[in-house]
């Protein structure tokens, strides 16, 4: 984004004033903005006829989306009437849904929220499948987990998910700890459950480059303020974006934070 649309820019709601908010990379700003989110009315465009009354998720309806960079279609998603309208133009039919809902209807392609203006979000569909409270089902490679029967073909899968409170403490521990170190290109965190076990851990899904070592020093040098098991899992810089709670968003390599949980729309 420009300096100068972001200084224009005047949030229209109070969902607005978190998003703008969440993107100066504070975690907790960036916890609550993803919790709330679900439960806020959300904007989509369609030339179809808009339905009166309740709409089912089975509904069909031709909702409008962009063109990404690399060719893909993304559902576009807005915060607000308004913003519907500066993308579209007049003519075009405006969509209200609870946030939960709309994800479920569109999980299955990207998604942009405000396409066209300085602040919104970039979601790859396991994004949208956790924010419409699906579980996310993610393969991984965990220090500790319930191995396979002898001959099985399978690996061990691990359910993920966003805590339903936010662990705040944690939360600015973790960044205080990876943001520093150049090597990290995000980080999330997020519940764990492995089908069988009798309770969750903390996932932390650190994205990085380089040598890895600093990462696992940082994390050693002292208690985390929390009674469960954190499985550090360490991955390639790039692909999906991960699931749960951002806690270094997505960055360049060398440079700074380049937006909020994940990639931020014309950043």
């Amino acid at each position: 984004m420009t300096d100068a649309a972001a200084y224009l820019f005047r949030p229209a709601n109070p969902l607005e004033e978190r998003l703008v908010a969440a993107s100066r990379g504070d975690p907790a700003a960036q916890a609550a903005f993803a919790q709330t989110l679900p439960d806020e009315t959300l904007y989509v465009g369609t030339l179809d006829k808009v339905p009166e009354g309740t709409l089912q998720a089975s509904t069909p309806m031709r909702v409008l989306s962009i063109e990404l960079k690399d060719g893909r279609r993304a559902t576009a998603v807005f915060t607000a009437p308004e913003r519907m309208l500066a993308a579209f133009g007049e003519g075009v039919g405006c969509l209200a849904l609870p946030g939960r809902k709309l994800f479920e209807m569109i999980r299955a392609d990207p998604a942009v929220l405000n396409p066209g203006q300085p602040y919104g979000v970039m979601w790859e569909p396991a994004s949208l499948e956790a924010l419409a409270g699906l579980p996310a089902r993610r393969l991984v490679e965990p220090t500790a987990a319930p191995q396979p029967a002898p001959g099985g073909q399978q690996e061990p899968q691990v359910l993920l998910g966003a805590p339903a409170e936010v662990p705040t403490e944690l939360m600015a521990r973790l960044k205080a700890l990876l943001d520093p170190l150049p090597q990290v290109r995000a980080a999330w965190l997020a519940l764990a459950y492995w089908p069988g076990a009798t309770n969750t851990v903390w996932h932390l899904d650190v994205r990085c480059d380089g040598d890895a070592e600093p990462i696992r020093r940082a994390l050693g040098s002292s208690p985390l303020p929390t009674d469960r098991k954190l499985e550090l899992i360490l991955n390639a810089p790039g692909g999906e974006d991960g699931v749960g709670l951002p806690v270094v968003a997505v960055r360049a390599a060398g440079k700074g934070k380049k937006g909020l949980m994940g990639r931020l729309f014309g950043g």
